[in-house]
């Protein structure tokens, strides 16, 4: 009996061993690593949605370099005062934005995803496009190859890529296809609409076009032409913008500091440049009721004066120290730091047609005049502030900009200047777009390089000195710098710097090649 309890009890024991073993499966126990609120895989939908969140790129810097504001106070900066910029433009961009659209494309494998795949295509060039345009030759034909044993990828030259964007916005641009599937709902900008995003595709093309026209123009000739007669952005509805809500999350972290009414200051001790201002005034531009404010301190209170008569600017890197007239100075109005609703505009048609003028302008072009694509831009460029919220204490004077307003400034403002020089027409078409892609940082700073315009004047200290600790010696800088990789891919960023001239140390912000030295396409 004994002997049969032992037997027995030995099975049993041997059978739950058994069972235990099964129930231990370490391919079973990953399981619990899972978070069950998560999801595990791409979904396309929400990952273009992400991506066009993260494609508006600023920089509070070259906001200031391009004579939108000034600031009494001495910070590392870019802008009127060039003192050492500690950062670069980052190659987040890559973990973050160029890993998204990989991830996406290859979740879309099915045969009618064409237009999905264009989509990427277009977003994937535009970011490429800012990043190279910032910093020179960057990864590009061998970046996100890391699961293919990519892990230090050539950085290819600016001509190079160039050239690809070209390419593949011509090829995404034709494959957009009507009635195919989109991303429908989750496309933030057209909801889907493939021939309003083969108009942002001609336009991106456009713009990347004439980035060449000094360094390679029968490239930039042929690329242009084939924008235009593609389609490129005509009307408001055009425009591909981001609009957001009361929230922390508004990236216009730039113009936080402008919420609370001065009383007497604020936290960077910028108001609106001189330069901007003059603009304004002596061209009796309306944008400057939209864009500019006084407040006023009274027994109530601080009031808001927009008229004209009291608009100031800063002179930039003319101060240093808090001014006993710093209040008297012009700021940013409420409607354009104002979260609620407020856009951001990523590509629209008064950039376009300012793109469609300087073609004209250069004989690449004869389809319309320079005068018509010039008014219509300057009439889209004013149209597009209808975009922004209406404050009401700023009364009369709002968002919405009246028509009659807008037919006076091109009859006496700042009409079209026909008779004159190319220099003088493109100066004029220059200073136009520097007015109406105001919040567009990297663009605007992109055309003043290669155009020279609008002229601005950075060395205001004293008369007409640099500032002092100015690292560039007053002047503005025209690329920025690598993130340092010598730790990761040292051999093929030594190997870049070298190629274009600038210095191997990286550590080295300050030395002129690092931040006067020029890209591919910046050419004198």
């Amino acid at each position: 009996m004994k002997n049969v309890f032992f037997k027995t009890s030995t099975k049993v024991a041997l059978m739950a061993t058994v069972a235990l073993t099964a129930a231990c499966n370490p391919d079973e126990l990953t399981d619990l690593n899972i978070d069950p609120d998560k999801v595990d895989y791409v979904i396309p939908e929400y990952l273009f949605s992400q991506i066009q969140l993260n494609m508006p790129y600023q920089n509070g810097g070259l906001h200031g370099g391009m004579q939108y504001v000034s600031t009494y106070k001495d910070v590392p900066d870019i802008g009127g005062k060039q003192f050492d910029y500690i950062g670069g433009f980052g190659f987040d961009i890559y973990s973050e934005q160029f890993n998204a659209i990989k991830q996406c494309m290859d979740a879309l494998t099915a045969s009618d995803d064409v237009n999905k795949i264009a989509l990427l295509r277009i977003v994937r060039a535009y970011g490429y496009h800012i990043l190279t345009d910032a910093t020179g030759d960057v990864p590009y034909s061998e970046a996100m190859g890391a699961l293919d044993g990519v892990l230090e990828p050539k950085y290819d030259t600016q001509e190079f890529i160039y050239n690809d964007m070209l390419k593949e916005l011509d090829e995404a641009a034709a494959s957009l296809t009507p009635n195919m599937p989109t991303f429908g709902g989750a496309d933030v900008f057209y909801g889907g609409d493939t021939a309003k995003w083969k108009k942002f595709a001609y336009t991106l093309m456009l713009r990347l076009a004439m980035r060449l026209s000094n360094v390679d123009p029968a490239t930039a000739q042929t690329y242009a032409v084939k924008a235009i007669e593609g389609g490129v952005m005509t009307d408001i509805d055009d425009i591909a913008y981001l609009q957001f809500s009361a929230t922390a999350t508004n990236p216009r972290a730039p113009f936080g500091e402008y919420q609370a009414t001065q009383d007497p200051d604020n936290a960077q001790g910028r108001k609106l440049a001189s330069t901007l201002i003059d603009q304004f005034k002596a061209t009796h531009d309306p944008r400057i009721y939209v864009l500019s404010v006084v407040w006023k301190q009274t027994e109530d209170g601080y009031v808001p004066d927009t008229t004209m008569a009291a608009q100031k600017g800063m002179v930039p890197g003319s101060i240093l120290g808090y001014p006993p007239d710093f209040p008297t100075y012009s700021e940013y109005s409420p409607i354009w730091w104002n979260r609620d609703s407020s856009p951001l505009i990523i590509l629209g048609p008064a950039e376009a047609q300012l793109l469609v003028a300087e073609a004209v302008l250069r004989g690449w072009y004869n389809g319309v005049t320079e005068k018509a694509a010039y008014d219509l831009a300057v009439t889209r460029a004013m149209e597009q502030w209808a975009l922004w919220p209406t404050v009401t204490s700023l009364s009369p004077n709002d968002s919405n900009i009246p028509a009659e307003r807008i037919a006076q400034y091109l009859e006496t403002g700042y009409p079209y200047n026909e008779s004159g020089t190319f220099e003088q027409r493109l100066e004029q078409i220059s200073i136009q777009k520097w007015l109406s892609l105001l919040g567009d940082d990297y663009e605007v700073w992109a055309n003043w390089r290669r155009t020279g315009y609008p002229a601005f004047n950075f060395k205001n200290w004293e008369g007409n000195q640099p500032y002092p600790g100015s690292v560039t010696g007053g002047e503005m800088f025209r690329r920025l710098p690598y993130p340092d990789e010598r730790a990761t891919n040292n051999e093929n960023q030594q190997e870049a710097l070298t190629r274009q001239g600038f210095p191997l140390d990286p550590s080295i912000k300050a030395q002129s090649d690092a931040l006067l030295g020029r890209v591919w396409w910046d050419k004198p």
